[in-house]
């Protein structure tokens, strides 16, 4: 849920659009619904709050590089809900992670 708020706030800063939907691959699969609940019920709490952190949350109007907004998302994640559950600070370290490992095999080069 999170990375689809996240890719949302991300377009709207940048004036693109975004696809929403049934995902283009569907994974189907027997679980056990009591199990998935189990490992998901924080969600249903967490929305209270998550949901109109990402539906308010703002980026610098002068950057326009996606990386960047990524991690000023991450920090503002860490911020912004990192006082509800430890998983929010993960979260955004995670992100930032990402961000450094995207760097080293994406390195940008000058024209």
């Amino acid at each position: 849920m999170w990375a689809g708020w996240c890719t949302k706030v991300i377009c709207d800063h940048l004036g693109l659009g975004c696809k929403t939907g049934l995902p283009y691959v569907w994974h189907s699969k027997a679980s056990n619904p009591f199990v998935n609940l189990r490992k998901e019920y924080k969600g249903i709490f967490w929305q209270e709050e998550m949901i109109p952190f990402f539906q308010n949350l703002t980026l610098n109007k002068e950057t326009t590089d996606v990386c960047e907004l990524y991690l000023e998302m991450a920090e503002k994640v860490r911020q912004g809900l990192g006082h509800i559950d430890p998983y929010f600070t993960k979260l955004a370290d995670g992100m930032i992670a990402w961000i450094q490992g995207w760097r080293q095999l994406n390195p940008v080069t000058k024209a």
